[in-house]
This record gives C-alpha cells, structure tokens and sequence, in this order.
C-alpha cells in the first residue's frame, strides 16, 4: 500500500493515497463562525467549496505550524452518496507533510473505526528496518454531524437538493 506521510510531535501518520485527490501549497481558508478549533474554514478547489480541517489540531490539539512542508490535502471521502453530482472531499491540513511512502498492508480484519485513527502500519525502509506510522481514517476525521455540517456550509451534500418551482421545467405549448 501507498501512504502520503506527514510528521506531527515527531510521529508519523499516513493517509492512504486512494483517497488523495491533490496535495497543494498551504491554503488559507475563509473562515466560518462558531465552529470547533480543528475547523479551518472553507477553501475555494476547481470552482468548489471545500471545508478545511486542521490535522495539527485534530491529533495533537495544537495548530499547524506554517511551514515551508505545510500543505493543503485535497481528499476523498468514501460516505455511500449514490445520488451526489460530485464526489465529497475534504481539504487536510498537515505539517512537514514528507512525500509517498510503501507501507505494509494493514491486518484484514474488519475495522470498527470510530474516530481519526485507523491501524498502524510498518513503512517500508532503505534498510529494511521500518518505522510505525498511524494510518488516519478520512471518513471519520470528524464526527458525523459534525462533518456533515460541514459539507453542508461548503454547498456539498449527500443527496442532491430538492427540487424547487424555479428548478422545474415545463413544457412550452
């Protein structure tokens, strides 16, 4: 498996990169009123609005240092969304963000995920030595009304709007 890696306090996580869509210059976001400290705002990506989280804060409840290695991480959520017009993502803040990474395959035993972390894993090393790092859980970064929410404030849903009298069309006689 492939893991884009970052370091936080001097441990390493990894974020699967099935889920990466992008990996840009640190973004500023907009900012939205009373939401928790781990919520950033709102980032304007490819013409959408997406809900900006702060990894710093969310794993070692302290911000994102600004770095020359902080970046902005465009993801994908996997939430079942049969009728959304466009995939829901989310933008991840991490400091020292460090590259791509093989890692060994998490155990294959269904994992009951309910918060940021996922398994440990085992990346692989120029020695063969290996060093741990914390697989997060994108799906679950924040709790799900929480996240929710969020999608919402940005214009992203699940389930497409309903339709209004301004969206129905009628037929011209």
């Amino acid at each position: 498996m492939q893991l884009l890696t970052f370091t936080i306090d001097d441990r390493r996580y990894g974020i699967d990169t099935r889920r990466v869509v992008e990996v840009l210059p640190l973004v500023i976001p907009r900012p939205l009123p009373r939401q928790p400290a781990e919520v950033l705002g709102l980032i304007r990506y490819r013409g959408r609005f997406l809900p900006s989280i702060d990894l710093g804060q969310v794993i070692a409840g302290r911000r994102c240092r600004d770095r020359l290695g902080t970046r902005t991480i465009v993801v994908r959520l996997e939430h079942e969304q049969p009728a959304a017009p466009a995939p829901l993502q989310l933008a991840l803040v991490a400091e020292d963000v460090i590259g791509i990474t093989s890692a060994a395959a998490p155990p294959a035993l269904p994992l009951m995920v309910d918060g940021p972390f996922g398994p440990m894993v085992e990346l692989a090393g120029e020695t063969g030595s290996g060093q741990p790092a914390q697989l997060l859980a994108i799906d679950t970064i924040l709790p799900a009304p929480q996240l929710a929410t969020l999608l919402g404030l940005a214009g992203a849903s699940a389930s497409p709007p309903p339709a209004t009298d301004s969206d129905a069309v009628t037929p011209s006689p």
